[in-house]
This record gives C-alpha cells, structure tokens and sequence, in this order.
C-alpha cells in the first residue's frame, strides 16, 4: 500500500486566486473551505507579516511532522511566493504555481498551471493525489 501523503497548502495564489475567489475545481476537493480577502500577487507583496526570526513554513512543517510523528518523505508542498520556498525545498515535492515568480518555479520539483487555470487541481491530478 502507498504511503499516505501529508498536503501542505500556501493559501493566496494557490488555493484562492488574488481576488480571494477559489477555483471551482478547488472547491471539489475542498468544499468546506470559504475564501476570505487575500492581498498580494505572485512576486508582488501587497501586504505583510511579521514572524520570529528563523521561523520559516519548513519549520512549521518540522513541528507539525513531529507532532504527527510523520516522516517528511510522505509531504508535498505548494506554494507560489518566495515566502513559500523553504517549504517547497524542505518537502519531499515541491510544487510551484504557474503563477508564481521566477524564483519559487526554479525552487520547486514540479511547476503547474495558475491559480485561475486549475493550476492546484491538475497538480493534484498529476501527482496521484486525488481518489
């Protein structure tokens, strides 16, 4: 039997567009989810956060496995920020939004589509990970 996969989700610009809406082909998989309002586009932040220094999603994902007692050969990551790339790099597949910038599509395994083109849901598809 395959090993279950841990999904690890960037929101803006991967799950929802930058208008805050979620892709139909998103909403399938994930009906329980509502979008909110979002800000920023790809390489351009249009907003911020604070965190302490030397936490990064990787580590977030560090706490969350150990926690899980989950190996991180079983993660895949999503993303389409530079914010996103220490996620991306410290998951098993790292895969970049086709609209994300230059950057975080060199960081990553596997590029798809936009946001607004299916992109997360053809990646799904592709890696096999949908039922």
């Amino acid at each position: 039997m395959e090993q279950r996969k841990i999904i690890f989700l960037d929101v803006d610009g991967t799950l929802v567009d930058y208008s805050g809406h979620i892709p139909q082909s998103a909403a399938e998989a994930f009906p329980e989810l509502k979008a909110g309002t979002w800000g920023g586009a790809g390489e351009t932040a249009l907003f911020g956060d604070l965190a302490l220094k030397e936490i990064d999603k990787a580590y977030a994902m560090d706490v969350l496995l150990e926690h899980l007692h989950a190996s991180p050969d079983a993660t895949v990551a999503f993303g389409d920020a530079k914010v996103d790339i220490p996620m991306l790099e410290h998951s098993r597949m790292g895969v970049a939004m086709g609209n994300g910038g230059p950057e975080i599509r060199a960081a990553a395994d596997y590029v798809t589509d936009d946001v607004e083109c299916d992109g997360l849901w053809k990646a799904f598809s592709h890696l096999g990970l949908l039922e």
